[in-house]
């Protein structure tokens, strides 16, 4: 693992485990308050199943204002206009990591937790071309009002939505708000529910999240 910076963006960045050309990109983006240390170690178990993948998980572009030690995408009170700045910081490191390994969108994939998981989505369901997969964990759909009605004007990336059924932060009820509102623009999406699991991920979270890019990525 090492540190590197795409866009204005920096975090671990972790080769692909068979060495040489990246086939893929995995972008992970961390919860709020927490940093890409947080989920670098999610990279391993992932890159059993895509050892061709190269990994990304950049710090949040703020200190987080309860935790400074922390980052944070945007103010957890401003879940209005937050993702809506917090977007370019994103969208810029993905073309810019994906040009520097000579990668297209087909070949990435965006996947975040909690606040994330929200940015996740909310990038992802407007990247021009659309990523392969987005996955949320314990995430929510914050805006959607700009998305296309109907999918046959707008390709949109198959969603992943993972949450557990005891998530007193980010309640459980988000997943199904969330694939409501997917589901109403024709875009296609999953929903794993991870029975008793609180905020967090837990082994079968993840195992459904790599089945999940098996069908979308390249190894």
């Amino acid at each position: 693992m090492e540190m590197r910076r795409f866009g204005d963006l920096s975090g671990p960045f972790i080769k692909p485990a068979r060495g040489g050309i990246a086939s893929s990109l995995i972008i992970l983006l961390h919860g709020w308050g927490a940093d890409g240390d947080d989920l670098a170690n999610l990279a391993h178990p992932i890159s059993l199943r895509f050892p061709g993948a190269a990994f990304f998980v950049p710090n949040g572009p703020s200190p987080c204002k309860m935790n400074p030690e922390g980052r944070e995408w945007f103010d957890i009170d401003d879940r209005v206009n937050g993702p809506i700045i917090a977007a370019p910081f994103i969208d810029n490191a993905l073309a810019d990591a994906l040009n520097i390994l000579n990668l297209s969108a087909s070949a990435l994939a965006l996947a975040g937790f909690s606040q994330g998981g929200m940015m996740s989505l909310h990038c992802g369901l407007r990247q021009t071309p659309a990523p392969a997969a987005i996955i949320s964990f314990s995430g929510s759909l914050l805006l959607h009002e700009d998305l296309a009605e109907n999918s046959t004007s707008a390709q949109y990336s198959p969603v992943l939505l993972v949450h557990g059924t005891k998530d007193e932060v980010v309640p459980f009820h988000f997943q199904a708000a969330s694939r409501d509102i997917l589901q109403a623009r024709s875009i296609e999406v999953e929903t794993v529910d991870c029975i008793g699991l609180g905020h967090g991920i837990d082994p079968d979270g993840l195992s459904a999240a790599i089945e999940f890019l098996a069908k979308y990525l390249p190894t």
